[in-house]
């Protein structure tokens, strides 16, 4: 009887104990939803900025650059895009506050504008717009632009970074300034020159026999694919005011060639250019890596010694020259190709095109001697800077991956020498 009364007493106290010290959360709380639980949000796939608007009905015509996502569609893709959705969030430029809805009833595609070639997209939309209750904005103007947004993941299981996994960097960007597309050279070791001609200024002393502390490492860039072209350069002028060219007559440039690359450029023009779109003019070697890979493998030996195998080749697309592939003398073209008309058979090993012929291209470095080379050439020195690439009236040798050729006669305002594509830095 003493034990059975013992054990009451206990759960009696146990059962105090307990009311006090429950939570004191309600139900509803403790029903309250993970933020985790839904793993979406809403991604902006394109932002089209208004160009212009027509009057008596709503036709408005819609000018959508190309980024990184949409990029990937092709043009009977980006036409169901737009038949799927017919609802489209308006924004004030200025305050970036959605004002309304346009509810699209047909859409009107400019051909010429879509293909994959082109940096933008054109499209006349027509239908109604509906300003929310307290929008300022009661009409579409071109003080606004039209969005569109897709769903996507945004919260990774945490696991998924104890498993060496890393987010590999983007092959190919699209640049924020001045919309070029930029393709990635990846970080590495880099084997420059060549090494059969000690004559010439492109003599690699250890070219033959690659070792680490001859081999140059290059950290990763990104390069434009194509050249900049006269279209691109004009748009720069006028965003910054800058006179043309002396060989645009009436300061424009050849009718018909707003997609070739643009010639006849000082090097201070380009580091204008350069300084507004907020890039750099590459170095010759980043240049020479971009055009021809990194031109060695490494591997192990069996006594655990590194070696390396030379794959450098001659041109961006093989040792073997081919009119088709390369813009020089020897094309009997005798001017420059649209840049998006090359063929991407002559592409370098990272995807950039018209590194061989087409345009010379200015680079950042002083033309100098290559270490361990004791050639004298009495152009040598910090007054110059090394041109690449060849161009349509240069001969094949002079178009080559290595070959180099120099700029700044009488001086880097002055010698209007080349064209050129720019870089930016990869930042892990």
């Amino acid at each position: 009887m003493m034990i059975k009364d013992s054990m009451k007493k206990l759960l009696m106290i146990l059962f105090v104990l307990g009311f006090f010290f429950t939570p004191l959360v309600s139900e509803e709380e403790t029903s309250e939803e993970s933020p985790f639980a839904t793993t979406k949000k809403k991604v902006q796939l394109w932002k089209g900025e208004v160009t212009g608007v027509y009057k008596n009905r709503l036709w408005i015509k819609v000018r959508i650059y190309r980024n990184q996502k949409i990029s990937k569609y092709s043009v009977s893709e980006l036409k169901a895009l737009f038949a799927e959705t017919k609802e489209f969030p308006v924004y004030q430029k200025l305050t970036q506050i959605k004002q309304g809805l346009l509810i699209v009833r047909d859409t009107i595609w400019e051909e010429k504008n879509i293909s994959k070639n082109n940096q933008f997209i054109e499209v006349v939309l027509v239908g109604d717009y509906k300003p929310d209750l307290k929008s300022k904005m009661k009409e579409i103007t071109t003080d606004a632009y039209i969005a569109s947004y897709v769903e996507e993941d945004f919260f990774t299981e945490p696991d998924a970074f104890f498993k060496g996994r890393y987010t590999s960097p983007r092959k190919t960007v699209f640049h924020p300034k001045d919309r070029k597309e930029m393709v990635l050279v990846s970080r590495g070791l880099f084997l420059y020159g060549q090494g059969t001609d000690p004559s010439s200024d492109s003599f690699n002393p250890y070219f033959l026999e690659p070792k680490a502390s001859s081999l140059k490492e290059i950290p990763s860039f990104y390069i434009d694919k194509y050249e900049v072209t006269n279209a691109e350069y004009d748009f720069f002028l006028k965003q910054t005011n800058t006179k043309s060219p002396p060989h645009w007559i009436s300061g424009r440039y050849p009718e018909g060639e707003g997609d070739h690359p643009v010639v006849h450029l000082t090097y201070r023009e380009v580091e204008r250019y350069a300084a507004w779109a907020g890039k750099r003019i590459p170095t010759e070697w980043e240049w020479e890596k971009a055009a021809r890979g990194p031109g060695v493998v490494e591997y192990t030996n069996r006594d655990e010694t590194l070696g390396y195998q030379i794959t450098a080749t001659k041109y961006p697309f093989g040792d073997e020259y081919d009119t088709l592939y390369c813009n020089t003398r020897e094309s009997k073209i005798g001017k420059t190709q649209s840049v998006y008309e090359l063929s991407t058979e002559g592409a370098s090993p990272y995807g950039a095109l018209g590194m061989c012929g087409n345009a010379a291209e200015w680079t950042s470095s002083d033309y100098q001697l290559y270490p361990g080379h004791h050639i004298k050439n009495f152009s040598f020195g910090k007054i110059y800077k090394v041109v690449r690439g060849g161009s349509y009236s240069d001969s094949a040798k002079n178009a080559t991956a290595s070959a180099r050729s120099y700029g700044g006669i009488p001086n880097l305002s002055e010698d209007r020498r080349a064209g050129f594509r720019l870089v930016m830095d990869y930042r892990d």
